[in-house]
């Protein structure tokens, strides 16, 4: 029905997407208003340099790891600091803070720091252009981890009636509706989102996760095993493995997992306490001290939500609740899939339990 063709300067790629744009909703007899053809064919920013340091980022980011993310986050700093109105630089940019500082704890930042400049990015991409999708994407998930779970609906959805052809809207979602136990809803927004992007990792990495919350283990080694084959150098695909492989007692293959996940990643405390707790479920008791003494010392920040995990690995619970409490009065973001992570099954009847999902405001 519409077929064109463009020679034109690098730097003129988003000028010549405006252009496919506008041909093509004019072939097709759209009947676009003002407001959505003007939403059409805006371009993101008027610098060229600062759209192909953005695209960049974003091509690290997708790569997933912690160097990519720290090459994620300075592509996107150099993107702002060319272009300072760029909204949706600033937008992505709260992605590489949560995924390096929040959830992984590696740097300089400490979780709560790294919060503060993602919802401060996020703010300013809001402040800059309240119709983008992806700063409302960014705010879900920066209230997802502060445990605003109506807000961080709200803005989820917010983003998908915005532009429901966005992969990361259909993503973000999904992962809040994980951890809400909304487990057949977050399969639908995942699935969607692959459908928008089906060669993206993550997403795969994200429906297996999304499985094994909802206890469905077969199905979800052979999601984590293909989102493994997809891409063998994704660290959170071997991670999402190795905990399925844990908690249906192949510890000696989940070590293995853990393990590879730290040969790609290096070796972050999230990724030793996970290690640990494998180590302690499979008998391998010294191991799994030797690796709790070496959190107790060293000089990054530890997750006390995930240094409980180790806790439970080694069979005291006593020390698990301690560290889920500090955890809770920390408001470690780390905590936010207490509700249905695996992990603590063997602590749900314990009534200090059911009073931190209480705490932390879930939905019933």
């Amino acid at each position: 029905m519409w077929g064109e063709q463009y020679t034109r300067k690098a730097s003129d790629l988003q000028a010549v997407q405006s252009d496919i744009a506008r041909s093509i909703s004019q072939k097709l007899r759209l009947r676009l208003s003002g407001t959505e053809e003007q939403r059409l064919t805006k371009p993101a920013t008027a610098n060229a340099q600062a759209y192909q340091l953005y695209l960049t980022g974003l091509f690290y980011f997708r790569k997933g790891g912690v160097e990519n993310y720290k090459k994620a986050l300075d592509y996107y700093n150099q993107a702002v600091s060319l272009d300072p109105d760029f909204a949706l630089a600033y937008a992505m940019m709260t992605a590489p803070y949560v995924d390096l500082y929040v959830l992984t704890a590696s740097g300089d930042l400490t979780p709560t720091q790294a919060l503060a400049k993602s919802r401060a990015a996020a703010q300013k991409a809001l402040e800059l252009d309240d119709n983008l999708a992806e700063a409302h994407i960014a705010m879900a998930s920066i209230n997802e981890l502060q445990w605003n779970w109506t807000g961080a609906e709200a803005e989820s959805k917010r983003a998908i009636e915005l532009n429901p052809n966005i992969s990361l809207a259909h993503n973000i979602y999904a992962l809040l509706l994980i951890v809400l136990g909304r487990n057949e809803e977050a399969l639908a927004e995942n699935k969607r989102a692959q459908e928008l992007d089906p060669l993206r990792v993550a997403l795969k990495s994200n429906q297996a996760k999304a499985l094994l919350f909802a206890r469905r283990y077969d199905e979800a080694i052979q999601v984590a095993q293909a989102a493994i084959k997809l891409d063998p150098t994704f660290p959170n695909a071997h991670w999402c493995l190795a905990e399925i492989y844990a908690i249906t007692g192949n510890y000696k293959e989940s070590v293995n997992e853990y393990q590879k996940t730290i040969d790609l990643d290096g070796p972050l405390p999230t990724h030793l306490c996970f290690l640990g707790y494998a180590y302690g479920l499979a008998g391998r008791r010294s191991d799994a001290l030797a690796v709790l003494q070496k959190l107790k010392t060293t000089d990054k920040y530890v997750s006390p939500t995930e240094l409980a995990v180790l806790y439970i690995g080694l069979g005291d619970k006593e020390a698990a609740f301690q560290s889920l409490e500090r955890a809770y009065a920390e408001r470690d973001p780390r905590l936010d899939e207490l509700k249905v992570e695996p992990y603590f099954d063997s602590l749900r009847s314990d009534p200090r339990y059911q009073e931190l999902l209480t705490n932390m405001h879930f939905p019933r």
